[in-house]
C-alpha cells in the first residue's frame, strides 16, 4: 500500500467520531466535514475534485433522495476515479409536506461523498467493525417480531442492497450490514415515520 493510501486509511481521532443509535444498534460514523478535511490534509486542497453526477428523488421509491458522485485524484502518478452512491430518506411533517427537502438532497450528496472517499480507505475501518452480541440480539428482536410477509420483504431488501450476497450471520455481519438490516426491519415494523409539525400543533 502506498504512503498516500496509508495516510488516508488512518483511523480518526476518537474525539471526532460520532455515534448514532439506529434500529437498536449503535453506529459510529465520521461527519462529512472530517472526511473532507482528511482529503485536504493528505491530497491537498487542489489535489482532488468531486463531481455530483446525479441527485434526485428515486423514481421507484420517491421517499428517498439518491445521489451519485465521482471523486477524482492522483495517487502515485496515476489518475484515480472513485464513484460513490448515497441516499437520504425524506422526512415529513404531519401535514404531509417535507420537513426540509434541500437538507435531504445535501444529506444524500454527503453520504455519497463519504462512500467515494471510503473507496480510498477514508473511514473504511468503521465499516469493517464486527457486531456485538447485544447489537445482534437487538436486531433479532425486531426481525423476529415481523410478519412472514415483512420478513420476505426484508430478505428481498438484503438481496438488492448487497447485490445478491448471502444474509449475514452473527459471526459474519459487519456493523454496516447490521445497520442496513436494522433500519429496514424497523421501517417494515412501523411502516413510516411521521415528524410532527410544531407550528401547526401550537
Amino acid at each position: 500500500m502506498s504512503e498516500v493510501l496509508k495516510k488516508l486509511s488512518e483511523p480518526f481521532d476518537k474525539r471526532v467520531e460520532s455515534h448514532l443509535n439506529k434500529g437498536g444498534t449503535t453506529l459510529t460514523y465520521i461527519k462529512v466535514s472530517e472526511v473532507i478535511s482528511r482529503l485536504n490534509d493528505v491530497l491537498g486542497v487542489d489535489g482532488w475534485s468531486l463531481v455530483v453526477k446525479e441527485c434526485r428523488r428515486d423514481a421507484v421509491t420517491p421517499d428517498w433522495i439518491i445521489a451519485h458522485v465521482t471523486l477524482t485524484t492522483i495517487i502515485d502518478g496515476a489518475v484515480v476515479h472513485k464513484d460513490g452512491f448515497g441516499g437520504q430518506e425524506v422526512k415529513y411533517m404531519k401535514n404531509g409536506n417535507p420537513v426540509d427537502l434541500g437538507n435531504e438532497f445535501k444529506g444524500a450528496v454527503s453520504d455519497a461523498t463519504k462512500k467515494a472517499a471510503q473507496s480510498l480507505g477514508v473511514g473504511l475501518y468503521l465499516a469493517r467493525v464486527g457486531v456485538s452480541k447485544e447489537d445482534w440480539a437487538n436486531f433479532r428482536s425486531v426481525a423476529d417480531s415481523l410478519t412472514e410477509e415483512q420478513r420476505t420483504k426484508l430478505s428481498e431488501f438484503w438481496t438488492e442492497h448487497s447485490g445478491g450476497q448471502e444474509k449475514p450471520t452473527e459471526g459474519t455481519a459487519t456493523m454496516e450490514d447490521l445497520i442496513a438490516l436494522s433500519d429496514e426491519a424497523v421501517r417494515l415494523s412501523f411502516n413510516a415515520t411521521v415528524v410532527e409539525d410544531d407550528e401547526e400543533s401550537s
